[in-house]
């Protein structure tokens, strides 16, 4: 996995860094979080986090395994939304979407143990009790995947130790509905052999309610759909980690994750239609059913040779399924059933992953490293859709199915440099080639493929401490990342809705012509450090993409689609600001962001990336009030975001604001009662998109949704 680098090492080659080529003709169309990257010699996590990060060449903010238990997070999304320049678009009813600098939808990064997590592999249903520490990594490093246009969020499973065993159990309430959990923890040690079992069990519930609005003109329209979502979800987490000294010299450690679940989303929803003519069905009632398995596991080897150097190898292998079946109704306004739509798919992704690296230090504070990274993911994916009349008579009877695989090869080399007590630095150099090639009987083969250099400069500065024993330091990180499509946006097959298909609710349809995104980055930031607990920081970024990718949609035979086009350059830029501080029983933390955005060839106003806010920012206290109660709380401020795709395509989003607290009574040294409240504002959020033309004069729709505050309890005893 991926280390924190500590100064200690340093600056080789990159002569070349100005004059690296760019990405060949066509992208990878596998998805920048399912990429693989190599992997890299595990740092022991002894010295406290905001430590790490102080002396660190690159930059990186870490946040530690007490950390992410502290406010009693049942996922790591509601722990991640409260860190600098990040964001979480957590709508009712959705899979939350994580941002960096505003940007999301593949822009970011996300690995597990340093290597691109697994299809599938969801933040929001990941417990914090499973990870040993989550690192946020800025700017891009040369060991890991270039796809990492906004940043990289790394996911560092929980490691063997010598701990205590834990149990904790309770339950959160949401809307109503009680969602019971059990977390077990098992450490056992035998001579050299160590290992850490931990097993999650869990139901998490998600009711939904919200309301759409439309307004259209030519012709004139206004219509409300109420709707319902009741979601549940029942979940089995298991985590075993083994650690082995086989030697003096040698180092065998094995990460295994697995999680199954079982989901049920049952939804209904009402039209009524005060203008214009009434959708083609005006009450409707849905059932959604996957149980789908994730399976990860990993294999690593570390040989110590001479001359402090080190040769590390790792085998990855990961399995990912996702049966599903839905059944839709779609009836008139009396209640009376016009049609049904049945439809059963079931993705499967298998990937294979074998990367390593060599390192050794030598003269003068360096320390060189390279290594390799070889992958191949096969996709497989089928859709049989069958829709009926009232009589039962079949309307429509589709079978699909595609298959994909993606092969990628990439090498790296890189050199860390204590130039000097003050001074250091890191210098890479990354070439990743990647293929796609696929095809299906829905849909035009794809043959794919990109190539590109990655180079990456970052160096750090401190000056000299004043009086008091404050101490500055400057940053600054120059380098080259990309985004590759997806393979659902390369792939031409067309993904239908059930009702109402408009220019605002368009089926879907990849582009096999989509090109990659290639970024040049550039990040600066001041440090002020108090002492280990109190800090303050300011930084600066500044993106240039090439080949955007924005959402054209337009008719056809009737239908209105939409497909993912590159148009042109964009810019991003920000500010942000951080602040920690500690004094006495209080420990108070906050962080700002302005983030601004620019699409060369969308006109304005509000030609920026799409879902960008303005304005984030976070506050929060964590008070010890006595030896046995902690207490403590944040308050969250996602501000509006509104943004144009095209000529014809706007949308924007209400602002966000959200308060967490929570409570937590020491019962001796072994046992904790901790109270929670997630979102005790509860306020209702909307969403609003536009298309407007001269032909078809203006479609608006509005979503207003209701959120609900989730309480949780939880017992928590070591053994």
């Amino acid at each position: 996995m991926r280390p924190i680098r500590t100064r200690g090492a340093a600056a080789l080659m990159l002569g070349v860094c100005a004059h690296a080529p760019g990405l060949a003709q066509q992208a990878p169309s596998q998805p920048q979080e399912q990429q693989a990257a190599p992997v890299m010699q595990q740092v022991k996590v002894s010295a406290d986090a905001t430590d790490l990060r102080r002396q660190s060449t690159t930059t990186a903010i870490v946040i530690g395994h007490e950390e992410l238990l502290r406010q009693g997070d049942s996922s790591l999304s509601d722990v991640l939304k409260r860190q600098p320049g990040i964001t979480v678009d957590a709508v009712p009813g959705r899979a939350p979407a994580i941002r960096m600098r505003g940007m999301g939808s593949g822009y970011v990064a996300i690995l597990l143990n340093g290597v691109p997590a697994p299809s599938g592999f969801a933040l929001e249903s990941i417990s914090p009790d499973l990870v040993e520490r989550v690192e946020i990594q800025r700017a891009a490093t040369a060991e890991t995947s270039g796809q990492a246009v906004a940043g990289a969020i790394n996911i560092i499973l929980r490691k063997a130790s010598g701990a205590r065993d834990e149990i904790k159990a309770g339950s959160s309430v949401i809307g109503g509905y009680a969602a019971p959990s059990v977390v077990a923890q098992h450490n056992g040690k035998a001579g050299a052999l160590a290992w850490t079992v931990i097993a999650t069990l869990r139901r998490n519930v998600n009711p939904v309610s919200a309301a759409d609005l439309e307004e259209g003109s030519a012709p004139a329209l206004l219509r409300r759909t109420d709707w319902t979502d009741r979601q549940r979800e029942d979940m089995l987490e298991l985590a075993p980690r083994l650690n082995w000294k086989a030697s003096p010299f040698d180092t065998f450690s094995s990460q295994t994750f697995l999680r199954a679940r079982r989901n049920l989303n049952e939804a209904a929803q009402q039209q009524t239609t005060g203008i214009g003519t009434p959708a083609e069905f005006q009450r409707a009632t849905s059932r959604y059913r996957t149980q789908p398995l994730k399976a990860y596991v990993d294999g690593a080897w570390t040989r110590r040779l001479d001359g402090d150097a080190s040769l590390t190898g790792k085998l990855v292998g990961s399995y990912t399924r996702s049966e599903a079946d839905f059944l839709y109704r779609g009836m008139d306004a009396g209640g009376a059933l016009l049609e049904t739509h049945e439809v059963a798919s079931g993705p499967v992704e298998r990937q294979l992953l074998f990367n390593g690296s060599w390192r050794r230090p030598f003269g003068g504070g360096h320390a060189l490293a390279a290594g390799w990274d070889l992958s191949q993911k096969r996709r497989s994916e089928y859709r049989r859709e069958h829709q009926y009349d009232a009589a039962g008579t079949v309307l429509l009877a589709s079978d699909e199915s595609y298959r994909a695989t993606v092969r990628r090869a990439a090498l790296f080399i890189q050199d860390e440099w204590d130039i000097n007590a003050a001074w250091s630095a890191y210098l890479g150099l990354r070439r990743e080639t990647l293929h796609t090639g696929g095809g299906g009987n829905a849909a035009a083969p794809v043959d794919v493929g990109a190539g590109v250099w990655s180079p990456i400069v970052q160096t750090l500065y401190k000056l000299q401490p004043d009086a008091q024993g404050r101490s500055d330091q400057l940053r600054l990180a120059v380098g080259r990342s990309y985004k590759a499509p997806e393979i659902t946006q390369l792939m031409p097959r067309r993904y239908t809705v059930d009702n109402n298909n408009s220019a605002n609710n368009p089926d879907q349809q990849g582009n096999p012509k989509l090109r990659p995104e290639l970024a040049l980055n550039l990040d600066l930031a001041w440090e002020r450090y108090f002492n280990k607990d109190s800090m303050l920081g300011i930084s600066a970024f500044d993106k240039q993409i090439r080949d955007v990718t924005l959402d054209r949609v337009f008719q056809s035979g009737g239908v209105w689609i939409v497909t993912p086009v590159n148009a042109g350059r964009a810019r991003v830029r920000g500010l942000e600001f951080e602040a920690k501080a500690t004094r006495g029983a209080f420990a108070a933390r906050a962080n700002l962001a302005r983030n601004w955005s620019r699409l060369e060839q969308v006109p304005g106003p509000d030609n920026r990336i799409d879902g960008q806010p303005a304005w984030t920012g976070n506050l929060g206290l964590d008070v010890a009030a006595a030896a046995t109660l902690d207490l403590g709380g944040s308050a969250s401020y996602r501000g509006r975001y509104a943004a144009r795709q095209s000529l014809t395509m706007a949308g924007s989003g209400s602002p966000k604001r959200q308060l967490d607290l929570y409570a937590v009574w020491k019962s001796g040294r072994n046992a904790r009662l901790r109270l929670s409240a997630n979102d005790l504002l509860h306020q209702d959020y909307t969403e609003r998109s536009l298309y407007t033309d001269g032909e078809n004069g203006y479609r608006a729709r509005s979503t207003v949704f209701r959120p609900h505050t989730t309480w949780r309890l939880m017992w928590e005893q070591s053994l």
